[in-house]
């Protein structure tokens, strides 16, 4: 029976020395930064529930599907031009003309037609190296299905929010 006693009063001591440090100004310190994070994660909880955060939720992933998408067909897009050979096609033309417009320079009569037809070759050149850039970068980072994608999507979603109204 002694042990016994021993025993509750060593419990008891123990539960005293817990409610002292609970009293202590650091331990309610913390108490309180512990209620007031969840009281504060309470909220944020509540605020995701609410149906205008849900519908937001809701639009941002259809906007995601949709880039998704974008991309997909602009990736397929860019697939089929290259298997058509458009651009080697007109790579050539270029080249051709320029080799054309070279054999007339030496005649006086086309010098000043023959600079203007190579500048303009030129810049379809450029136009189109700069397009297989373009094409290339795009495949690589997303750029162009990212930017028709957010329009197609902000649409979308000005639509929808002056359709809710």
């Amino acid at each position: 029976m002694a042990d016994k006693l021993k025993e509750i009063r060593e419990t008891t001591s123990d539960a005293v020395s817990i409610i002292r440090e609970l009293g202590a100004p650091g331990v309610q310190d913390s108490l309180g930064k512990i209620l007031e994070t969840t009281k504060a994660a309470k909220e944020i909880v509540d605020k995701l529930k609410e149906p205008e955060f849900v519908k937001n939720i809701e639009n941002i992933r259809l906007t995601t599907e949709s880039i998704q998408e974008a991309s997909t067909k602009i990736e397929n897009t860019i697939r089929e031009i290259k298997q058509t050979g458009v651009l080697e096609q007109t790579r050539e033309a270029i080249r051709s003309a320029n080799n054309i417009l070279d054999s007339f320079s030496n005649n006086k009569d086309f010098a000043e037609g023959t600079e203007i037809m190579k500048a303009t070759l030129s810049s379809i050149k450029d136009l189109v190296d700069e397009l297989r850039l373009i094409a290339v970068s795009s495949k690589k980072t997303g750029t162009l299905s990212n930017a028709a994608a957010i329009i197609n999507e902000s649409t979308d979603m000005y639509r929808n929010i002056t359709d809710s109204k």
